[in-house]
């Protein structure tokens, strides 16, 4: 089965590091933690992006516009953190899953949500910003000790 697999994923240190402090990772380690996290956020903002789309077919609406725009600059960033660790692009998909859940809490806020709804959004809230906190330092660790670099050489050298 393949539950038997996952006891060996979660505790495998080389990936899935994700106790361990940002300067401490390795450049693989940090790769294999930023390429999760750019597919969980890209795989959201993609279907937020074709959504948005196939709004703007249907209606003329401006909000589905700045929904295609963010989605498209946030999968743009992502490609850009993990080629190149631009420390700007970090910025952008550190923020980018607290843009979604604020949206969502004033939508909550709008329709008189009950009080266990919005303490579920401020924790959604706190942890992606907590994590997009981890994410902006271990791009900001690999861009100050210049690890990237040799990476990006031997990668473009092959």
């Amino acid at each position: 089965m393949w539950f038997s697999k996952i006891p060996g994923y979660i505790f495998d240190k080389q990936k899935t590091p994700y106790l361990t402090e940002a300067k401490e990772l390795s450049l693989a380690q940090s790769q294999y933690e930023l390429t999760a996290y750019g597919v969980f956020v890209g795989t959201i903002y993609g279907i937020i992006g074709l959504a948005a789309m196939l709004s703007i077919f249907e209606g003329n609406n401006w909000i589905y516009y700045i929904w295609l725009l963010a989605s498209v600059s946030v999968i743009y960033s992502i490609f850009s953190v993990i080629r190149n660790y631009e420390l700007f692009s970090s910025y952008i998909i550190s923020l980018a899953p607290s843009v979604i859940v604020l949206f969502c809490f004033y939508e909550a806020i709008i329709k008189n949500s009950s009080l266990l709804t919005m303490s579920i959004f401020v924790c959604l809230l706190l942890l992606s910003l907590k994590y997009g906190w981890r994410i902006s330092r271990i791009v900001a660790w690999q861009r100050y000790t210049g690890e990237y670099e040799n990476y990006n050489f031997k990668k473009e050298k092959a």
